[in-house]
């Protein structure tokens, strides 16, 4: 039986009508083969033209359809939606977009209509080839593994937490909240840190849909959107959570310490410990590594001290399998080693230190309880803060990190409220300032007698060195004379990278890295909380430098695209278009398992060949083109198709096509 095809030509207001012959396009559509209906409409996508198309395709019995019209970007889903509530497979039509490839881009009205009858040519011809296919749908589930406890991972999890949704939050540290925690005042409000986080800490510990997997590494990703198995190992507290109250007892006895990574080194911890104050939960961990116990000493100084029989040496690690339906990594940032720059003297000299470093001496809760001292104990007369410490040069790392501009200001305004007479020279090749709050703060510190700005050739053109405990910079201005500055302390704003770990993230999930090793984007404009792997997001400072307010967009951003793609009670609608595999010509050089960025093909060595996985498949197609044996196609982009639009779209549409009214 021969196949009916109807052509509908969108006059789609003015925007095609005005710029195309419309009148010489359906008597050129009449005359193509199968052709038994031609007929033009105001509005296609608008609710009467959908109904029109309904009508006609029942009234002509029409088994393919030709929507002539604008881009399939914009309305393809629209009209496939119409052929099913026809009664046609949706994959029997094929759009030809005459508005942003006529009319938009054509001036002359006879060039325009030549266009538009050749794209309709080129449509007609390949729906004959093309092939009904079924859309499947999978079981999904709704909940989420959130991997990082930071507050972008936080403001994801209390995001997707809710009803008929669990949310796993893992955290490789004994506690949550990541740097951010662990700051004084936040710009650039300047307000207290834990003012504004602690409420956001506490709702999430007393959320009955997340559950906090503390001191827990990622294992293994396996799986898809909607359906990943994840492993994590849990490592031991070797403290009851239940019944630890945080009474510091156990502390007060260890009688071994060590450096405090949580002060940034600068100070010492024990081995059983509460990794600072206010750090939540509000638990005791015992650092194994360190613990005389662990080491072959019988030493049981914290159990016997413990009145709640907390302490457990013998807890060992648990590997645990969660299935999900998505994952936000939120795995934060680390700060670039400058002991890999000499010139800055960072580890050789006394009194320079990071901002992370920096930041711990300012906190009441730090090493010096926020007071800024010397190693030798004395407050320092001059400071100087140093920008861009390894960054935004090729030798190193070439982008700007975007907050150090601003969380200097912060510690100059702390420097300024806490040692009011401390001189301070601010070296900077320029200022990245967004935001109101900055420039209001930077102009309010540039009228300070105190603060004095040099600004530098290159961000790089700095060298400090230490003699007999004063610090001397010598820096390049930007005309190139030298000068020569010394001061008792230096800060310096060091480049921030991706965290430990990103590379073992990046690849247990089959993701992508930039340079600096952050988790690359799906699309840096249109789709920034999106990875190159479908169902994995990031947020926060795991996809580049940002801060804090923007972390929480971040984490909330990740969140709301994960509660519009997995609805919990809702399956998830799989690819129709997808790629397939002839075994019989498949010669096993796995050429296309390279070439699939969604990981969808495997190859299987009992059977010599590779196999296309539906579930992950998107049908983009790369495989089809990289088969060197034409093992694989494309289902709704056959050779035949493709073979056959094309050599419709390069014949001469009027001749011999029933065009009466040829120009």
């Amino acid at each position: 039986m021969p196949e009916r095809i109807g052509v509908y030509l969108c006059e789609c207001g003015p925007n095609i009508a005005e710029a195309v012959d419309l009148g010489r396009v359906a008597v050129f559509a009449r005359g193509l083969p199968n052709v038994v209906r031609v007929a033009p409409f105001g509005l296609l996508c608008a609710q009467t033209g959908k109904d029109f198309l309904k009508h006609e395709i029942r009234e002509h019995r029409l088994t393919r359809v030709v929507i002539a019209a604008c881009s399939p970007k914009e309305n393809e889903h629209t009209f496939r939606q119409v052929l099913i509530d026809s009664g046609v497979n949706p994959f029997l039509m094929q759009m030809a977009n005459i508005r942003e490839q006529c009319s938009w881009v054509i001036k002359d009205k006879r060039a325009a209509t030549e266009q538009a009858k050749q794209l309709i040519h080129a449509a007609a011809s390949r729906v004959i080839h093309n092939q009904p296919l079924e859309t499947r749908e999978i079981e999904c589930s709704p909940d989420v593994l959130v991997l990082g406890a930071g507050i972008a991972g936080i403001s994801a999890a209390l995001t997707l937490a809710q009803k008929n949704r669990k949310v796993y939050l893992v955290e490789t540290s004994p506690c949550i909240g990541g740097k951010a925690a662990r700051h004084e005042d936040l710009f650039p409000s300047l307000e207290c840190a834990s003012c504004v986080l602690s409420p956001k800490f506490d709702e999430l510990l007393h959320n009955d849909q997340i559950e906090l997997l503390t001191l827990t590494d990622v294992k293994e990703v396996l799986g898809y959107f909607g359906n990943f198995t994840v492993t994590v190992n849990r490592k031991p507290r070797f403290v009851d959570a239940a019944s630890c109250i945080g009474c510091n007892l156990c502390i007060d006895v260890c009688p071994v310490k060590t450096r405090n990574e949580y002060n940034e080194r600068l100070d010492e911890r024990h081995a059983v410990y509460i990794p600072y104050p206010g750090a939540l939960p509000n638990l005791a961990v015992i650092d194994s590594q360190h613990c005389l116990r662990f080491n072959g000493t019988e030493c049981t100084a914290c159990r016997d001290a413990c009145p709640f029989n907390c302490i457990h040496y013998d807890d060992e690690d648990r590997i645990q399998e969660l299935r999900v339906g998505a994952i936000v990594l939120a795995t934060g940032f680390d700060l670039f080693d400058l002991k890999k720059a000499p010139r800055y003297g960072y580890g050789k000299a006394k009194n320079i230190y990071t901002s992370l470093e920096f930041e711990r001496l300012l906190n009441s809760s730090g090493p010096t309880e926020g007071k800024i001292l010397l190693k030798s104990g004395r407050f320092p007369d001059t400071i100087a803060f140093v920008h861009c410490a390894g960054s935004r040069t090729k030798k190193f790392h070439e982008h700007c990190s975007a907050i150090c501009c601003t969380y200097l200001l912060k510690f100059i305004h702390q420097v300024r409220k806490k040692l009011p007479g401390t001189q301070i020279a601010v070296f900077h090749s320029d200022f990245c300032l967004p935001g109101m709050e900055a420039q209001i703060l930077y102009n309010r510190l540039h009228s300070d007698e105190h603060v004095r700005f040099l600004r530098l050739k290159e961000p790089d053109t700095i060298t400090i060195d230490e003699t007999e405990d004063i610090l001397s910079i010598c820096c390049l201005d930007p005309g190139g004379a030298q000068h020569v500055l010394t001061c008792d302390m230096a800060v310096l704003a060091p480049a921030m990278e991706a965290a430990q770990g990103a590379d073992h993230t990046a690849k247990i999930c089959d993701m992508l890295q930039d340079k600096a090793g952050f988790f690359s984007k799906a699309h840096v404009m249109t789709a920034p909380s999106s990875t190159t792997r479908e169902g994995i997001y990031a947020a926060g400072c795991a996809q580049g430098p940002t801060d804090v307010m923007h972390s929480v967009a971040q984490g909330e951003s990740a969140a709301g695209k994960i509660i519009s793609g997995l609805v919990p009670g809702k399956r998830l609608v799989l690819e129709a278009a997808t790629a397939h595999v002839d075994k019989e010509a498949c010669s096993g050089c796995t050429i296309c398992i390279s070439g699939c960025i969604y990981k969808a093909i495997t190859y299987d060595p009992a059977e010599k060949c590779v196999s296309v996985n539906d579930v992950i498949c998107k049908g983009c197609g790369a495989c089809a083109a990289t088969c060197p044996s034409g093992a694989i196609s494309a289902r709704h982009f056959s050779d035949g198709a493709l073979s056959a639009e094309i050599a419709a779209f390069t014949s001469r549409p009027t001749e011999g096509r029933g065009d009466s009214e040829a120009l």
